[in-house]
Formats: structure tokens, sequence, C-alpha cells
């Protein structure tokens, strides 16, 4: 147990420092943000900022089999396996996120989190996601989604509670479909579409 506990302690703190090691040489990922002036400066003059409103669209490639997965178990609890609902089960992911539905449309930027199925009776996750925008005009920015989404319903709302880059203090809602799920290949694309409120200086 407490190696267990150890494992996720550390693959959770790699997750955070965005660090990853290649032949001993430790590479930082560096953001060239569009926005930003310094987070003490920035703050300072919200008093002339205001607020705007922002709606994206874009799909996640949720791909849990195969030989390149981006979504990878890193827990479960003591009844997982026997439970009805998955109930326990702790997931890291990575997807791509894409213009479009397809794997080969143009590309945004990444989902990075933690879901854990944490619902007794229903199919439903925790999600504490990151959107980390790789291209375009947000490129460097990032969005965070932390919430409930019953994954079998339609139309499921996820708060969005921050944001860094241009979407520093933002708020809003992510509105989540399923678009599409390969039982043959357990490859799923997700439709995700977020109404943001957020600050223009």
């Amino acid at each position: 147990m407490m190696m267990r506990l150890y494992t996720i302690f550390m693959l959770v703190s790699m997750a955070m420092a965005g660090a990853y090691a290649i032949d001993n040489v430790i590479l930082m990922p560096m953001s060239d943000v569009q926005n930003p002036k310094p987070v003490g400066e920035w703050f300072h003059s919200l008093d002339h900022a205001k607020e705007t409103r922002t709606k994206l669209h874009f799909y996640f490639q949720d791909v849990l089999g195969g030989d390149s997965p981006t979504v990878w178990k890193v827990a479960e609890s003591a009844i997982t396996s026997t439970s009805a609902t998955t109930f326990g089960q702790i997931n890291m992911i990575d997807d791509l996120l894409t213009a479009g539905p397809e794997a080969d449309s143009e590309i945004v930027g990444r989902a990075q989190g933690t879901v854990g199925f944490a619902d007794l009776h229903n199919t439903a996750i925790q999600m504490g996601l990151n959107i980390v925008f790789t291209e375009g005009k947000y490129k460097g920015s990032t969005i965070s989604i932390l919430g409930r989404n019953p994954i079998f319903e339609k139309d499921r709302e996820l708060p969005i509670v921050g944001g860094t880059g241009v979407f520093r203090m933002a708020r809003g809602i992510a509105v989540s479909n399923t678009h599409s799920f390969d039982v043959n290949t357990n490859y799923g694309v997700l439709e995700y579409t977020l109404y943001i409120t957020h600050y223009s200086m």
C-alpha cells in the first residue's frame, strides 16, 4: 500500500513539475504565452481591465488502448474490481486536443490531469484537468476544469475554475459530450465546448 501511494505521489509530482528526463537531462518546457505582464503587475492593473467572454470548441483524442494510450490507470480501491461503477479507480490522462474530431485534424493542445471514478451507484468521474494550449493565439495559456462528469449523459456541465496566461482568473462552464467511442480499439473522441469569462487589458 505504501509503495502504491509513493508511486502516485511521484507521478503527480512529475506532472506538476512538468519535467521530463531523457538520457539524464531534465527538459523543462518553456511557455511563450501571448499575453503576459508579470503576475504582480497584471494583478494591480485589474482595476482598468474589463471582463470578456470567450467560447472555445475542440475535441479530446482519448486513447485507452493500442500501442500509444494517453490514459493510464495509476491506482484503484479495494472494491474497484467488483464495483459496477469502477469506484475508486484513478487514471492520469494526457490527451491530444484537436480542432475537429479526426485524429489528424489541427492540433490545439493537450488535456492533462487526473480522473477518478467517484460514484458508488452511477458511473461518474471526478475530473481535475488542465487544458494546455500548445498552438494558436492562446499558446502557452491554460484553463483548469474541476468537477463531476456523469460520462454516459449528454451535455455534461463541468465548472471552469481558473487559468493562466490569457485566462488568468478565468471562470465558466465546460460542456462535454461523447462524439464517438470504438469498443474494439478503446478509442474515444470527446467534444468540449467552453464558455469562459476572463479579463482583457
